[in-house]
């Protein structure tokens, strides 16, 4: 398996960093290279030199990060940190991930409002939305092992884009999955019986035990909560389509959809 470069986003609001705790599960069974990544910003005296001092604060950031990343050092996993000054850190994110072309993002998650969600861009919408490669929310304290995956795989019809999307989640469940412990199931929604899904094929094409793949009726978003939660998974996998300018603002899509409603890890596939 060749080497995953991971970019870890820090929280310098926070105490406790998930997304780091998670990382070091990740890289213990994947050969994998992280950088630890850190955005910061504040208020500036008009009296002072203030590129001096946003230097002293990158500097101290730096210090604090060398620090929490120790852990991953420990294990013998490479690791380099950085640390930027911008206001926008959403998309300072962004910008990192694809500066040094990183396969994939990690970031903790926390709980937001369907308003909230809906009316305000939140750090989790703009990277589902902007980032170029995977995201990886993370839940809770960071301690999920994820043994049990639901990947999820979009047949409502035969257009190139969800064929794609469908392939590449298969293919990522396949290498980074299925050569583990880890019991990967699927799932695939439809709303009326004319767009079913044919069951065989769909096993055929999943490579897994006919009981891991499910075939729901409902819309996708209930669909994944339902089952995640009924098969106790510690990570769902699935995809997105990216949208912008109003278009954005009205119409979430159903990783956003699931997000809040989700106990577990949420893998978002662009």
């Amino acid at each position: 398996m060749s080497t995953t470069h991971y970019l870890v986003v820090y929280d310098p609001t926070q105490e406790q960093q998930p997304a780091l705790a998670r990382m070091l599960t990740i890289a213990e069974n994947t050969d994998a290279e992280v950088r630890v990544y850190c955005c910061i910003h504040g208020e500036l005296s008009r009296g002072d030199n203030q590129d001096a001092e946003i230097e002293k604060r990158i500097a101290g950031q730096q210090q604090v990060l060398t620090e929490a990343a120790a852990p991953l050092r420990d294990k013998g996993i490479p690791v380099a940190i950085e640390v930027e000054w911008d206001n926008d850190w959403y998309r300072a994110v962004v910008r990192a991930s694809e500066r040094h072309n990183v396969d994939g993002v990690v970031k903790s998650s926390h709980r937001h409002s369907t308003a909230q969600r809906r009316l305000k861009r939140t750090s989790d919408w703009t990277l589902i939305r902007e980032c170029s490669c995977p995201v990886l929310l993370v839940k809770g304290d960071g301690s999920n092992q994820a043994d049990i995956i639901l990947a999820a795989l979009d047949t409502r019809g035969d257009q190139e884009a969800y064929r794609t999307l469908n392939q590449k989640i298969l293919d990522m469940c396949r290498e980074f999955f299925e050569q583990t412990d880890t019991e990967v199931h699927y799932i695939s929604a439809y709303k009326d019986l004319a767009n079913r899904p044919d069951r065989g094929s769909l096993i055929r094409a999943c490579g897994v035990p006919g009981e891991r793949v499910h075939i729901v009726m409902d819309e996708p978003h209930d669909a994944i909560i339902k089952t995640a939660r009924e098969i106790n998974a510690g990570m769902v996998v699935m995809g997105t389509s990216a949208r912008s300018g109003l278009s954005a603002m009205l119409n979430n899509n159903a990783a956003e959809k699931v997000l809040d409603e989700l106990e577990c890890d949420l893998l978002v596939m662009p």
